[in-house]
């Protein structure tokens, strides 16, 4: 369908700014729009169209944090840090011990495994 000249703010709006709208940049809105609509010079009307949305420009490149580089922690002494878990109750255990407490030393991985009864902060103590 052809737009006129009067018609395209309105069309923008209807793919571009509604609710459902997902401010697809100039790319999508080209994309969604061009597959129904039609007018000389589209591209370049909806490029700066969204070039001067504001919730567009939130989300462009140029906008968004650049990403650093993975923070390796150096530490000085071994179990410096721990990290634990618990795991269970495990199902189809004869004895009363269903839980199992690990625990890994971060800087050497070492883990060691306990066997719990119940899951209480003095039984993981």
């Amino acid at each position: 369908m052809v737009v006129l000249i009067h018609e395209r703010e309105k069309v923008l709006k209807k793919y571009h700014d509604a609710s459902i709208a997902v401010y697809y940049g100039s790319d999508g809105t080209f994309n969604v729009t061009s597959s129904r609509y039609y007018w000389t010079g589209m591209m370049k009307f909806i490029f700066v169209y969204a070039k001067n949305c504001a919730e567009c420009g939130k989300y462009r490149v140029e906008n968004q944090k650049s990403s650093s580089f993975l923070q390796t922690h150096v530490y000085s002494q071994r179990f410096e840090t721990l990290s634990i878990d618990l795991f269970g109750p495990l199902a189809g255990i004869k004895n009363h011990k269903k839980r199992i407490f690990i625990v890994e030393g971060c800087s050497t991985k070492r883990v060691e495994l306990f066997a719990l009864p119940n899951a209480t902060v003095k039984g993981c103590v």
